[in-house]
């Protein structure tokens, strides 16, 4: 890849970074002030800045795959990195067909969404009936029984910055 293309991506990926970390603050700020629709915005930003980095890293148009082994590569970023993952922000930016989903195959039609707390906090309701929901004890958000860890994901974005930053910022 011609030098100035891979500083460009670079510095996407930094900025990308950058949000997702101040999506993080913005979590803990919402959580602290009692503000649950900023910990819903917050998370739902830190999800797409994620999910933004792992297409750029990960390609899904099989033509870019050099692209992202080559900017991989050059950030010692593994297949297996916890950045990679793309389903909860699909869950988040296709929620309207999860509603679908859930409105067919629920057996009980119980309904749970957008719920701050364990995910046994409310009995009676099956756990594909539980949305959207974060534990912020375990940083954990569950939606129809999926688990997401955000934890490993926080502290590789926190390790990704300074390497991405220090690339970013050198000479085309």
């Amino acid at each position: 890849m011609e030098k100035m293309v891979l500083r460009i991506f670079q510095r996407e990926i930094e900025r990308q970074s950058n949000f997702a970390i101040i999506a993080m603050e913005q979590i803990k700020s919402g959580l602290a002030n009692d503000n649950l629709d900023l910990v819903w915005y917050a998370i739902q930003n830190f999800l797409v800045a994620v999910g933004n980095i792992s297409k750029i890293f990960w390609p899904p148009k099989s033509m870019y795959q050099k692209r992202g082994e080559e900017l991989r590569k050059g950030l010692s970023i593994k297949d297996d990195s916890p950045i990679r993952p793309r389903n909860f922000r699909n869950h988040f930016e296709h929620f309207d067909e999860r509603l679908e989903k859930w409105a067919t195959s629920s057996k009980r039609h119980g309904f749970a969404d957008s719920n701050i707390g364990p995910s046994d906090m409310i009995a009676g309701i099956d756990p594909e009936d539980f949305l959207r929901n974060f534990d912020p004890t375990s940083w954990t958000l569950t939606f129809r029984g999926d688990r997401y860890e955000l934890k490993p994901i926080i502290k590789a974005i926190y390790d990704l910055y300074p390497k991405v930053s220090a690339e970013a910022n050198k000479p085309w």
